[in-house]
């Protein structure tokens, strides 16, 4: 890649990771639409609130990973095992979450849910509920790869970070708190830890749901100053 090439990237990673703070507060406050039980659920598909937050959940991860490759970019040479095996486990997280949404927009929200509505028979009602129900299986075991694969991803780039100064090492620490949170969700989740739901669910409510989306601006603005580094360091 030549330097043309690699500085427009950067730039492209910086700007990134300031949209997926957008992505990433608006997926965390805005609100889910209330629905108690199985027939109120079949009626989401008409729901425009609960269908734009799996568009955002759609396009989150693609704006993220290309951050996370910018980082990639610029430690490679400083910390190759770091940076290599946490972008195998970003790549997982975002490409499962992407299909957990597609399964999510596409499938059950255009295919399954309304053909049960529209059913004119029990038969096929009883086929589609079936079927709604068998998403929300499908969904979770995609859930597990997704908190799996961003909570080592996470874990490692923190890892390497936190041997950097200044904003660097901040983001360092704050990666690998949230990488270490996720995979306690994960334990808890799936390994049936349930002492760790109490803590864990603390964490993500009053230090996560803010910190997350300031860790990913944070990461633009120390792009673009290494971008300002790197250029001083040639031209001086």
């Amino acid at each position: 890649m030549n330097n043309a090439n690699y500085k427009f990237f950067l730039k492209l990673a910086g700007i990134f990771s300031i949209l997926g703070a957008i992505t990433t507060s608006l997926l965390i406050f805005l609100p889910n639409p209330v629905a108690a039980d199985f027939e109120s659920q079949t009626l989401l598909f008409e729901n425009k609130l609960y269908l734009t937050k799996l568009w955002i959940l759609f396009i989150h991860p693609q704006v993220n990973i290309i951050a996370s490759l910018g980082i990639a970019c610029i430690l490679f040479k400083k910390y190759p095992t770091q940076m290599i095996v946490g972008s195998l486990f970003l790549l997982v997280w975002a490409y499962t979450e992407m299909s957990q949404q597609s399964l999510l927009i596409d499938t059950l929200n255009q295919i399954w849910r309304p053909n049960y509505v529209n059913a004119e028979s029990e038969i096929t009602k009883s086929m589609f509920k079936s079927l709604i129900n068998a998403a929300n299986g499908i969904s979770d075991s995609k859930y597990f790869l997704v908190i799996y694969g961003f909570g080592l991803g996470s874990f490692l780039y923190g890892t390497a970070l936190i041997q950097e100064n200044g904003l660097g090492k901040w983001i360092g620490v704050s990666l690998l708190f949230i990488g270490i949170l996720s995979l306690c969700s994960f334990t808890r989740y799936y390994l049936g830890i349930s002492s760790l739901n109490k803590p864990v669910n603390w964490f993500y409510e009053w230090i996560y749901s803010y910190l997350q989306p300031i860790v990913r601006i944070a990461i633009g603005i120390w792009i673009f100053r290494r971008i300002k580094t790197e250029h001083n360091n040639v031209y001086n």
